[in-house]
Order: C-alpha cells, then structure tokens, then sequence
C-alpha cells in the first residue's frame, strides 16, 4: 500500500516536471562571409523575430566566419556541420557550397546563390528534392543588361577589367564569363578578369587596371571583395575607374552602378525560409525562389567625379539615383 501511495503521488509530480521543461531552443548554423556576430538588427535576424524567433530564447545562432580563413572553407563547413543545428544557411555560392558538399541531411538555406540549377545546387526550383533550398540569386542572366548599362553611360568602352576573386565560385565564375564574353562581342569590347588572391591584392589590382588603360570594371560577388566592399570602392574612386556591381548596394556605397536584386528582401525571404524549416518543413519540398524584380541604381556623384554624363534616357528607368 506505501509503495502504490508512493508511486502515486511521485508520478505525477516526475510528469508536471518534464511537462515544464523549457524547450530546447532551435540553432541555426550560419557559415557567414562577413565576420560574426552578424550586424545588430540585420534583417534576417528582425525578420526571424517577428516570426517569433528570439535570440538567446527560443533560437541560438552558431556563426562561423570566413574572414581571414577562405582557404579553410572546407574545414571551416565541416566543424558547423559537426554541431548538427537545426539548419544552416550561407551565402554567396562558394560557401553554399561547401555547405551541400559536407552533408546530405542537414536542412540548408542559400540567401543569393546564382542560378542554381545550372551551377549544380538543386535539381529544380519547383520541387529541389534535396537538402538544400531558398533564395537564387539572379547572376549569369543579368550580365549582358549590366554591362548594356555601363556601356551606355561609359560609350568609349573597349576594355573592360573583370575583378573577382579565386574564391569566387568556380561553376559561378565560369557562367559568368560565358555571358561576358556574349556582351563583349555584341557591345565592342574585350575584357580580362584579376584575380585578387588577399585583401592587399585589391591595390595593385586597381592600380594596374587604371595602368594598363582599361575603361572600365565589373565587380564580381565573391566572399573576399563583400569582405573588402569599402576599400573595392575606395579604390574605384581613386583611380577615376566607372566601375559597376551586381547589385544596387554598390552604387549606395558609392561606385558608379549597382544593377541586381534586392538584397534586403533576399535576406527577408531567407529567414522565412529558416522559420518553415524549424517548424518542420522538408527543404526538399520548399520550391527555391526567384526575385521577382531587380534594380538599378545610379550613383550621380560619382558620374560626376568621372566626368561622365548619365543619359536621360537611362536616368528615366533607374529604381534609384544617388544625388
């Protein structure tokens, strides 16, 4: 009678407390290209709140940064890996893709990977069917209406510089290249591609583009130039060199144009991803979204500093102008 009385009583108090535990809380494993901690109210890390995913509370991030270590990548993906998050996520390509090549199980999210289905990542945009889904990024099918822009505002264009680093992705890179080379034969120019290799590189990279007389240059979206973006500009500026990017944050950030998706909604699509994912959605079943608009922006000051004119035409279809 004692021991039934005991297990009576004691039963229901083991089942309050394990009713009362507090939920583990979700990890999110981001293997970032610009440092860790991302910036505070970024805006995946707002969005994820407003789905109700508070930091420290409910979601735990787990960042590993590249910066300083892109010839680690792999290892650097296999240790975030190895903690087994709930998700993980990276952006741009190259980082992807170390990600997809170190697990086939763990649920990931690209926030701006360019053109997925040709450059290997999933099967198909409508149904991916693997581990891996979330936001393209829209890459080779832009070139030619980029470089169509700089040559209208630089119409002495003969050479073009091509800046991207070795880390930029290879399938990406050679995509890239593939449409430049259409543009150059339709618009009249030829073009060379610099490779910087360290952050020092950049200097001589721009010196020699203004040396050797090139017109102007394309800014290619690899880990190693987002991480050195502000000297990229600087550098662009100081040499006097039309220089455009592949989105419009370039020309905020003060180069002549930035023509390409939106990366704030990138971002904000990203995170409502990773929210589907931790509340039990398949990658596999999630179609991988396109941006349904791209932008253009025209950094005035610069044109001016340049001495070059922006045709009306031009300015009339620009999303933004820097003034």
């Amino acid at each position: 009678m004692t021991l039934v009385a005991g297990s009576a009583i004691t039963w229901p108090l083991r089942t309050y407390a394990q009713r009362s535990q507090p939920a583990r809380p979700k990890r999110v494993g981001l293997l970032s290209a610009l440092g860790c901690p991302p910036p505070p109210n970024n805006p995946t890390s707002r969005r994820l709140a407003e789905l109700g995913w508070i930091a420290g509370q409910n979601v735990v991030l787990e960042c590993v940064s590249t910066v300083g270590h892109l010839d680690d990548v792999k290892a650097l993906a296999r240790d975030l890996v190895s903690r087994h998050p709930d998700v993980l996520t990276a952006g741009p390509s190259s980082l992807v893709r170390a990600l997809k090549e170190e697990t086939t199980t763990i649920p990931i999210v690209m926030f701006g990977t360019a053109d997925p289905v040709r450059n290997g990542f999933v099967t198909n945009l409508a149904r991916p069917e693997g581990n891996l889904t979330g936001v393209a990024f829209f890459g080779a099918e832009l070139v030619g209406k980029r470089l169509e822009f700089l040559k209208q505002v630089v119409p002495h264009l003969r050479r073009l510089a091509l800046v991207g680093s070795v880390y930029f992705d290879r399938e990406v890179a050679q995509t890239a290249e593939e449409n430049v080379t259409i543009a150059a034969s339709t618009l009249g120019f030829t073009w060379q591609r610099f490779q910087p290799v360290i952050a020092s590189d950049y200097d001589e990279v721009f010196s020699r583009i203004a040396t050797e007389h090139f017109d102007a240059a394309v800014i290619q979206p690899d880990p190693l130039t987002q991480q050195n973006a502000t000297r990229v500009v600087e550098l662009a500026l100081r040499h006097q060199m039309p220089t455009v990017g592949a989105s419009g944050w370039w020309a905020k950030a003060g180069l002549l144009l930035g023509y390409g998706q939106d990366l704030t909604w990138t971002f904000v699509r990203g995170a409502e991803y990773i929210d589907k994912i931790l509340h039990g959605g398949k990658p596999g079943d999630l179609p991988v979204e396109q941006a349904t608009k791209v932008e253009l922006v025209i950094n005035l000051k610069t044109a001016k500093a340049l001495g070059l004119t922006v045709p009306a035409s031009l300015l009339a279809s620009t999303d933004e102008v820097i003034e």
